[in-house]
């Protein structure tokens, strides 16, 4: 009998040990999950970024996207800004200016500088766009919150550029890995 109880308990130890890692892994960024495929809700950060190299600028400006995918409904919630200053959350549509670019919802920052911007959207039908990321080809949507005055609702595209005022993905929505045919 003392045995089989130490056959199980080694079996069960095994087991363990195998699945340990599973749960102890670790997002690999602060957007891990920007599939949309993941559950009902998913969430997007937003950075502000220095134009020349496309690095996130420490201790600046951010938000967080919280997206729920089966309502269709998002929140922004955005700190650092610009105080008292009219902001657009927008989908990118690539290239320069942007036509076709969608706007997703607006905000004016409080005395602290943080945004609250909720909306709703059919995430199936954002534009998006095939980029070539490190050799791989993929494609998704570009999320930016940018000053109101620099987008043109109207066009709608994008009729000024001072990124330094803007939030820009982390990584984009939707992304999916493009099969060549």
């Amino acid at each position: 009998m003392h045995k089989k109880s130490m056959i199980i308990i080694a079996m069960v130890a095994v087991m363990l040990v195998s699945i340990v890692p599973v749960f102890a892994a670790k997002p690999t960024s602060p957007a891990a999950s920007n599939g949309l495929d993941k559950g009902k809700n998913d969430h997007l950060y937003l950075y502000e970024k220095d134009s020349d190299t496309w690095e996130i600028v420490e201790d600046a400006a951010w938000g967080k996207l919280n997206i729920n995918v089966k309502k269709g409904q998002f929140v922004l919630n955005a700190h650092k800004l610009e105080p008292e200053t009219d902001y657009v959350l927008i989908c990118y549509q690539d290239s320069w200016p942007g036509t076709g670019s969608l706007l997703l919802g607006n905000g004016t920052s409080n005395e602290e500088g943080n945004v609250h911007i909720k909306g709703s959207v059919d995430y199936e039908t954002l534009p998006s766009y095939v980029y070539d990321i490190d050799g791989t080809q993929v494609e998704g949507s570009k999320i930016w919150l940018v000053l109101a005055a620099d987008f043109d609702k109207e066009a709608p595209e994008m009729d000024a550029w001072n990124p330094s005022e803007y939030l820009f993905e982390f990584d984009l929505l939707n992304k999916q890995e493009v099969v060549p045919e």
